[in-house]
């Protein structure tokens, strides 16, 4: 699964690499390391509008969610989508169709496990600095509030050989998409099959570094 990404590029090479400009209200801090546990927001494109960068919650609050002790507890559960369940599950069903979007980031960081504990791996693409997962999102309401927030989750897919080595338990890698295939994926229906062949076969470098958990509480 992808729970720990970094996005250390500054906000002009972003916006160069995507042609589009953050929103105004977005402030935005290159990180090393952002951890979807903290309930951040990240930098999304969406289908609705590719020009724009924008702020989204990690993890996903469908728009059926009916108050905030629901959306909290939902929003935990998916940070990821299994893009071999995505149409079919509630939490997704509805922002698959018509609302997929562009999860901008230039590394993620997963744990190999071994005999002697787990390994933390930094990984990126081969070809590309900046990349794009691919996502959805959704609009949700308070209603008690009236605030509108907009939320994406990461979709996931089967692991190629060597991510395979490296998430060795589940075996799962997040859908990575590079340059005319990130526009597609937005332009999408429900056929989008051959996306996901070509993200399993992404180009990628990994090295092991100390983890970025270490020490936090």
């Amino acid at each position: 699964m992808c729970f720990n990404i970094s996005i250390v590029s500054s906000i002009d090479a972003i916006e160069q690499q995507f042609n589009a400009e953050f929103h105004i209200d977005f402030s935005f801090e290159s990180k090393k390391h952002i951890s979807a546990f903290t309930n951040p927001k990240i930098p999304v494109i969406t289908s609705k509008d590719p020009n724009m960068i924008q702020p989204f919650y990690w993890g996903l609050i469908p728009h059926w969610v009916k108050d905030v002790q629901k959306a909290d507890s939902i929003r935990r559960m998916t940070y990821n989508a299994k893009s071999e369940t995505v149409h079919k599950k509630p939490s997704f069903r509805d922002s698959i169709k018509n609302k997929k979007c562009l999860i901008i980031a230039d590394g993620f960081y997963e744990w190999q496990s071994t005999s002697s504990g787990k390994i933390c791996h930094y990984i990126q693409s081969t070809n590309d600095d900046i990349f794009a997962f691919a996502g959805i999102w959704s609009e949700w309401v308070n209603q008690t509030t009236g605030e509108l927030l907009h939320s994406t989750s990461i979709l996931t897919q089967p692991a190629n050989t060597m991510m395979a080595e490296i998430h060795n338990i589940k075996k799962r890698q997040p859908v990575i998409l590079e340059g005319n295939r990130q526009y597609e994926w937005l332009k999408s229906s429900q056929d989008y099959g051959y996306l996901l062949d070509v993200a399993q076969n992404i180009s990628l470098t990994a090295k092991i570094i100390e983890s970025p958990l270490k020490n936090k509480n």
